[in-house]
């Protein structure tokens, strides 16, 4: 009897030591799972927290340039220059590539000849600015300008700035492409999961009573 009742205990200790083991192991890859869930999210979140300021900043970029700009009636090549450099150091401040164009447009007077006047580009420039002084983006700069740029022409344009006959405004574009470091995510985030290039725009009428004149 002494020698059955040891078995049984023995074979019961022997069981639940092995049941404690799978549990241990069971629990450890849990937490292993639990951890790379959270690490993942917390990531992600930190990735889409960063889109969101870019679009953030971007805009508030475009807004900067845009109340400097027009207050000019003759604004100077290095005025503009300078000036990007600036909203990029202190509105953007993010690892990236940056372009803004600046374009001075006008809608005429409507006369009896021509009662719906053409928006018209007196001109625009362009400035390209980057991590490195030394290398701006100029290809960046080449393609960032959205307004106007359509088989539609004059007619989109108007459409898109919203202009009466006699006015004059002021259009800051502003484009930004984000690089890998300014993911957490790095390289993954930036080339498979999240938008790495944004766009804004703001138009302010022009506060003289005349065009600015194009930079030299």
């Amino acid at each position: 009897m002494n020698a059955l009742l040891g078995t049984l205990a023995a074979r019961l200790s022997t069981s639940l030591s092995s049941w404690m083991r799978n549990r241990r192991g069971s629990v450890s890859v849990e937490f292993v799972i639990g951890a790379v869930v959270i690490l993942t999210t917390t990531v992600a979140g930190l990735d889409l927290y960063r889109v969101i300021d870019a679009r953030s900043v971007t805009l508030r970029a475009a807004i900067t340039m845009a109340e400097y700009v027009s207050l000019e009636s003759a604004p100077q090549a290095a005025f503009i220059d300078d000036l990007a450099t600036f909203s990029y150091r202190n509105e953007i401040a993010l690892p990236s590539r940056a372009a803004f164009v600046v374009s001075a447009v006008s809608r005429a007077d409507a006369t009896e000849l021509e009662p719906d006047p053409p928006v018209v580009v007196r001109w625009h420039r362009k400035t390209a600015v980057g991590e490195d002084p030394g290398s701006p983006p100029l290809e960046l700069a080449d393609s960032c300008g959205r307004l106007g740029e359509s088989s539609e022409g004059e007619a989109v344009l108007q459409a898109e700035l919203g202009m009466e006959p006699g006015e004059m405004v002021v259009v800051i574009e502003v484009c930004v492409k984000l690089l890998p470091e300014a993911f957490v995510g790095g390289r993954l985030s930036s080339s498979t999961l999240y938008p790495t290039f944004f766009y804004q725009h703001q138009i302010l009428p022009v506060r003289g009573a005349r065009m600015p004149e194009e930079p030299s």
